[in-house]
């Protein structure tokens, strides 16, 4: 007896060791050919090594020195070391894990990250792996820009679910945000280090499903619904919710409302940033005081911007370019 219970655990031992081994050379296979493509494409896609371990339950894929750009879009990725965790028998959970220093490529120049920790867990589901829910959490994450300036954050975490098959309810949220020094200094250092909130829940359409493989074939925004988005700094507080959407060339159409306190502190932080030249800032801190003395209050903004023709419309007056929502 307790030599055919034996036998039977060492069959069954080699079955799943044969099993594990296929699924990791199933995914190396795999992993391969989609470097490959995107070679054939025209990227740059490339690491140093790439190795599968995790037996017997997991199929831990780390790749080093990755290395990947789209030329058409000019973005790209860099980092020392990517990792991504798979049960070996549920590959519909997987998470991910990223260095603590990475480089995004931009076609303005190269953001750098660093972060204590940076982490997502992804669900899918389906033969085409159409992602169904996801988080991702960076710890004291600091984004360099390009200009040497750095954004700080004490914690950032992005979640997002399926409502239906291309739609998406959508959080993110920004604890211990911290803007570049220089421009809390050139408003005097009267406000403080970081936001006291920094938060938007949305739920967001496309023209398809997110998938694994959405990075060569981006899906599209077909609708934005902003159910709150909020700023807090300092006396300054900032709220929008709206409704757009979105046409094949990324024009949007629809309405934003907009409660702002204290808005002449923001339009002052802005003039001392340097990125609003002071004739706008004139013109617009005209208009708005117009705006603020027919709402009620000086100090107080409640508004509705109409986006429409690629354009900002403040009644029948435009104020403004309008963004285009296009992921490149």
């Amino acid at each position: 007896m307790m030599k055919r219970l034996a036998f039977v655990i060492l069959v069954a031992a080699l079955a799943w060791s044969g099993y594990w081994l296929w699924g990791k050379q199933s995914l190396m296979a795999g992993y391969q050919r989609w470097f490959a493509e995107r070679r054939d494409d025209g990227w740059e896609a490339g690491y140093a090594e790439m190795k599968v371990r995790g037996f017997p339950n997991r199929h831990d894929t780390t790749w080093t020195d990755l290395r990947i750009l789209d030329p058409e879009s000019g973005l790209g990725w860099e980092a020392p070391f990517f990792q991504l965790f798979l049960l070996s028998y549920n590959r519909h959970h997987a998470i991910a894990a990223w260095p603590r220093h990475q480089v995004i490529v931009t076609p303005d120049g190269p953001l750098h990250f660093t972060s204590e920790q940076m982490q997502a867990s992804l669900v899918t589901e389906g033969e085409d792996q159409a992602l169904t829910r996801g988080t991702l959490v960076a710890d004291v994450l600091n984004i360099t820009g390009t200009d040497g300036a750095t954004t700080a954050l004490a914690q950032l975490r992005l979640a997002g679910t399926r409502v239906d098959a291309a739609s998406y309810d959508v959080a993110l949220t920004a604890e211990g945000l911290a803007l570049p020094r220089g421009l809390n200094q050139a408003t005097g250092g009267a406000l403080p280090q970081t936001f006291s909130e920094a938060r938007i829940a949305a739920q967001l359409r496309f023209d398809a499903p997110w998938t694994l493989t959405s990075a060569e074939a981006r899906p599209q925004p077909t609708r934005i619904a902003v159910r709150e988005a909020a700023l807090e700094w300092g006396p300054m507080a900032l709220r929008l919710t709206g409704d757009l959407e979105i046409d094949g060339e990324g024009h949007a159409t629809g309405d934003v409302h907009v409660q702002a306190q204290n808005w002449q502190e923001m339009l002052a932080v802005a003039r001392a940033s340097g990125q609003v030249a002071d004739v706008l800032a004139d013109g617009v801190e005209a208009t708005l005081t117009l705006m603020a003395g027919l709402s009620g209050g000086r100090r107080s903004l409640d508004l509705t911007l109409r986006l429409e023709e690629g354009a900002i419309w403040l009644g029948p007056v435009p104020v403004g370019e309008a963004p285009r929502f296009l992921l490149r």
